[in-house]
């Protein structure tokens, strides 16, 4: 979890839970993820998230492109990179969503706006 950034994404403006024709579609399609690492090259890899709805969601976007915006504007570029997600991309989002123990995700947020083209709760909250 890097924590520079999450001051800005306090509260992200929209959440689209509804199910719609194109969520398979939209997690079918090629998936970029931040990857981070904080405190070095030898430290463990880990993914940006963001506060949102009172919870942490996993940010993820749908082109390398808007990861690298994303990045930029947030000021890490230091230290994080898009990584695309291979293989099965629901499977990998969903097993990444649990390792850093988020509840969702976000897709293709603008920090600058808080705008994001849908979220998805995947986890139960606790």
């Amino acid at each position: 979890m890097v924590g520079l950034g999450f001051a800005l994404f306090r509260v992200v403006t929209e959440q689209t839970d509804s199910i719609s024709a194109f969520d398979g579609f939209s997690l079918a399609a090629p998936l970029w993820l931040i990857e981070t690492r904080q405190g070095g090259a030898l430290a463990e890899v880990t993914y940006l998230q963001a506060e949102a709805w009172g919870s942490q969601f996993l940010l993820a976007f749908t082109s390398e492109e808007k990861a690298a915006r994303a990045i930029e504007t947030l000021g890490v570029a230091e230290r994080a990179r898009p990584s695309l997600v291979t293989g099965d991309a629901q499977m990998e989002v969903v097993t990444v969503v649990c390792q850093v123990g988020a509840h969702g995700i976000i897709v293709d947020l603008d920090p600058s706006t808080r705008q994001c083209a849908w979220s998805r709760r995947l986890l139960a909250a606790a």
